[in-house]
């Protein structure tokens, strides 16, 4: 018993470490991110050189809400991106997909965590370069 211990102890590591991972199976390169929150919600913009597979940016909250209304706009240089949030039943909302010279904007409900609520980008083919988003939040 006592040589399952450390297996048993690694394994549980592991687990806890997979699960914080907030759905993201893909990277991002060169990313940047600038918020400003106030009581009624808030406002960002960012971006990220190139995206591979699904990434879920976390978007920090001025204080903890189970969910929050958002409006996301996606921009792309080369590739395409998927842009989708998740609502607090755990359905996909907006699923539109932005190409170059094509922006996208979707709205909906977030689901929110402790402080902050995710967006989520997924590149289409690939990989994607010149993602930028900007956003807007309101506290429901």
């Amino acid at each position: 018993m006592k040589k399952l211990l450390p297996l048993f102890l690694i394994l549980l590591l592991a687990l806890s470490i997979a699960g914080c991972e907030g759905g993201t199976s893909g990277s991002v390169s060169g990313s940047s991110q600038s918020c400003s929150t106030d009581s009624n919600g808030g406002t960002c913009q960012g971006k990220f050189n190139k995206l591979s597979g699904t990434f879920s940016e976390d978007i920090p909250m001025s204080y903890a809400a189970s969910a929050v209304q958002v409006e996301v706009t996606v921009s792309v240089d080369e590739g395409s991106v998927r842009v989708y949030l998740i609502d607090p039943d755990g359905e996909h909302v907006g699923n539109k997909i932005a190409k170059p010279n094509a922006p996208v904007t979707i709205s909906g409900l977030a689901e929110g965590y402790t402080d902050t609520f995710r967006v989520y980008f997924e590149a289409v083919d690939g990989s994607a370069k010149g993602v930028r988003y900007n956003l807007t939040y309101a506290f429901p």
